[in-house]
């Protein structure tokens, strides 16, 4: 009758519905004062060791937010440096941070976020398996050289 979907299409599935809860809720969040820009980050707070290849998929929604008046212009010294992280444990203690290409473009790369608007972004943070164990962890993000911070727990898959 029907063939069994593959474990990469069901993961996929699985990550896709679980950054769409957590975009839906974030949005409903106020966390950005009014008159300012701020970054909201939305990560699962418990998420499955789950890998592929060594490397464990982190699903993060990235939302920028303009609470101010005026239109906001964003800058990053390259299109490598718009989204970065480091990963650290609760006591802050280096686990792993973004490496950035060799072959990144010199030029400085530019947006913009109307005021009152918000720029929504998904990211998947490629963790490296060999790196973690089951536990609490930090996340710390700069989109667009804004900081962000998220905690979230990393569970054995069974």
């Amino acid at each position: 009758m029907t063939a069994r979907l593959p474990n990469y299409v069901l993961t996929t599935f699985a990550i896709v519905v679980v950054i769409i809860i957590i975009g839906l809720f974030d949005r409903q969040r106020q966390e950005v004062a009014e008159g300012n820009v701020g970054l909201v980050i939305g990560v699962p707070g418990n998420q499955l060791m789950s890998q592929s290849n060594g490397v464990i998929a982190l699903p993060v929604v990235l939302r920028l937010v303009n609470r101010s008046d005026e239109d906001e212009t964003l800058e990053a010294e390259n299109t490598c440096k718009i989204f970065r992280f480091v990963v650290t444990t609760p006591e802050n203690e280096f686990i792993q941070a973004k490496r950035f290409a060799d072959n990144c473009p010199t030029q400085t790369a530019y947006g913009q976020i109307a005021a009152d608007e918000a720029i929504e972004e998904i990211e998947v943070v490629p963790l490296d398996a060999d790196r973690f164990v089951p536990g609490d962890y930090k996340l710390r993000v700069k989109f667009w050289n804004y900081d962000g911070e998220a905690e979230f727990s990393l569970l054995a898959d069974n």
